[in-house]
This record gives C-alpha cells, sequence and structure tokens, in this order.
C-alpha cells in the first residue's frame, strides 16, 4: 500500500538521511573502506558527492515550497 508523504514529512526524511551519511562519512572505518583500490562504482561518485547532491534535492524542494506559498504560511 503507498503511503502519502506531506512536503514536510519528505523534507524531514531527506534531512534524516543526510544526517546520517554524514556520520557514515565521519567515520575513520568508512574512510578507510572508501580508499582501498577494491572500492569502486561504476560512476566513480563518492559519499560526499551523494550528500551534496541530497543537499541541493532539499534546497530545490524548499525553492519549491516557497514558489507555492509566497506568504510563508505553510502547506
Amino acid at each position: 500500500m503507498a503511503q502519502i508523504l506531506s512536503l514536510d514529512e519528505i523534507l524531514s526524511l531527506l534531512k534524516g538521511i543526510d544526517v546520517a551519511l554524514r556520520m557514515l562519512q565521519a567515520k575513520s572505518e568508512y574512510r578507510d573502506i572508501e580508499t582501498t583500490e577494491e572500492f569502486t562504482s561504476s560512476n566513480d561518485f563518492n559519499l560526499l558527492d551523494v550528500i551534496h547532491t541530497l543537499g541541493e534535492v532539499v534546497e530545490a524542494i524548499e525553492r519549491f515550497q516557497s514558489a507555492q506559498n509566497p506568504e510563508g504560511n505553510g502547506l
């Protein structure tokens, strides 16, 4: 069953994921893994790229929210 999320719930989820990814990136164990020769990805993106992209998505949603409600009364 599909659940419909509000924009605020979507933003909360994305921001929570951002925090979790930043905590992961800060761990020396993860950085050690990422620097090994065996750690590869098909597109050469790394965790920091994902964090930055996620931040851009959050900013885009916030701009959309502001455009939909210029008075700032919330959705």
